[in-house]
């Protein structure tokens, strides 16, 4: 009984090492788009566009998790929604606790993609997921779904 306890105990160690509350998702428009793509002087921020509808997206958000969890100090996971803002309470945040994202997750509430949509690239067509990652010297855009390995390779280029 007692190892049973143990094994347990440390099943449930290894599953919980990451300390970061689970994310609370936060609205914001144009400019705080805006804000999320500024630069930071101190870390890289990698910077994914998606949504819970899009099974390609939803795919990779574990990529990103663990980027965030194992390059914490070098890297800002900024997950921005896409999903509609009238489903935060009944979709995404219920989808955030259940999938245990621990990452920033910000929903842009802005219908003029028109706009925004050459803000993040100039040549995004619109779809999702995509990603950008950022330093003060350098930016690059993702077009696609990225495996584990391919976004660990593109944060090293930034390291």
């Amino acid at each position: 009984m007692k190892w049973n306890l143990l094994i347990a105990f440390l099943i449930l160690s290894l599953v919980s090492c990451d300390q970061r509350p689970i994310a609370k998702v936060v609205a914001i428009d144009q400019n705080g788009l805006q804000q999320a793509l500024v630069a930071d002087n101190e870390k890289i921020k990698v910077i994914n566009f998606w949504a819970t509808w899009c099974a390609p997206c939803v795919e990779e958000l574990p990529y990103f998790e663990k980027i965030g969890a194992s390059y914490k100090n070098q890297v800002e996971v900024i997950l921005i929604s896409l999903d509609d803002a009238k489903n935060i309470t009944s979709e995404v945040q219920p989808f955030l606790e259940n999938n245990q994202i621990r990452s920033q997750v910000l929903l842009l509430d802005d219908p003029y993609a028109a706009e925004w949509i050459p803000i993040v690239d100039q040549h995004w067509d619109g779809a999702i997921p995509v990603t950008l990652i950022i330093s003060k010297d350098k930016k690059q855009f993702y077009n696609k779904a990225l495996t584990y390995k391919e976004l660990e390779d593109a944060i090293n280029e930034f390291l």
